[in-house]
């Protein structure tokens, strides 16, 4: 009976231990979530830049990491700047300028597109197009 007592003391640790750990709360309490949301992030995976569209302000940093298997980078649509070969597993940052070209897609595979949108209106730029939405046409094709 004492070393089921005490097997199940360990499994309510473990789970309060996970729990706390899941919910971002620190030893002390507080919440670690906020080193989380301060990080403005693009992440390539899937066949797709998630989110494709990522809220800036001229200055702000953007960290964007490749998570697949194969090279990618993050280019201007007008080819104006560029992240360079982001290999897998890696991070590259841009610093989103007040007069750049907010469009972006991979020119490892053009089917990647992003861009950063406008913190004040909360739209996107003119430019951006979803991977793979396609032109809207439907020639009825399949």
């Amino acid at each position: 009976m004492r070393k089921l007592v005490m097997s199940c003391a360990a499994c309510a640790l473990a789970l309060t231990a996970g729990i706390a750990g899941a919910t971002g709360l620190d030893g002390d309490g507080s919440s670690g979530l906020g080193a989380q949301m301060d990080e403005r992030r693009v992440d390539i995976k899937g066949g797709v830049f998630f989110p494709p569209m990522i809220l800036a302000s001229a200055g702000e940093v953007i960290t964007i990491r490749n998570e697949e298997d194969v090279v990618h980078d993050a280019t201007a649509i007008d080819g104006s700047w560029t992240t360079g070969p982001i290999q897998p597993g890696a991070v590259a940052e841009v610093t989103v300028g007040a007069d750049m070209i907010l469009c972006f897609k991979s020119t490892y595979n053009e089917e990647y597109k992003g861009a950063f949108g406008s913190v004040e209106s909360g739209e996107a730029p003119e430019c951006f197009e979803l991977s793979g939405a396609g032109d809207g046409s439907n020639d009825g094709q399949n």
